[in-house]
């Protein structure tokens, strides 16, 4: 029985503060949650965004719906194509991965600036210019602007020192993705001067 005289009795049972159980009860969302449902909304509409880009893509600048009825002209294009879908699947790979969301976003942001300025001049540089020769460039640089748009606005939803390390490492992989088939035939044709 003297071992029972140096036993600690057991603490009191801890009753929850007012406090605490209002908030619980309370349904207003936190501040956290908030700013996880605004980032959700934002990768919801630069998802959107991403898949008219790249069915506009498909349809006026590589002429898909001809292309499959021209199978040589297709293998040609075939590279181009990989790599254009490949490039906007990366972006929804960071999106769905959510805690790359900020490659993403920086990513969806290059190729939305980057595809609607470079089909806007070369629109206006078709010659001889006619609207009706330009339009399906015009189509493809319109639908990339809410890309871009979308992917802007989603800065808003992170902290203003947040680091924008990973918005220009995406940016720079989509003037890479971008870049290739522009340099592409110019190195072989290099090549094959060469041989």
């Amino acid at each position: 029985m003297e071992f029972s005289r140096d036993m600690v009795p057991p603490p009191p049972p801890v009753r929850p503060s007012r406090v605490v159980s209002e908030a619980i009860e309370s349904d207003e969302p936190s501040a956290f949650k908030k700013a996880l449902q605004a980032i959700e909304a934002h990768r919801n509409k630069v998802r959107i965004a991403v898949g008219v880009a790249l069915v506009a893509r498909l349809l006026f600048e590589f002429k898909f719906v001809s292309l499959l009825k021209s199978t040589a002209n297709l293998t040609v294009q075939i590279p181009y194509i990989g790599l254009a879908m490949l490039s906007y699947l990366l972006v929804l790979m960071w999106l769905a991965a959510r805690t790359r969301d900020r490659f993403g976003f920086g990513m969806a942001l290059g190729i939305g600036v980057i595809e609607a300025a470079y089909m806007m001049v070369r629109g206006f540089m078709e010659r001889p210019f006619s609207i009706m020769g330009a339009w399906p460039l015009f189509a493809v640089a319109i639908a990339h602007v809410p890309m871009a748009v979308f992917a802007i606005k989603s800065a808003t939803a992170y902290p203003p020192q947040d680091t924008r390390q990973p918005w220009i490492v995406g940016f720079v992989v989509a003037l890479v993705f971008l870049a290739i088939p522009w340099f592409a035939p110019v190195l072989v044709d290099a090549m094959n001067a060469q041989r």
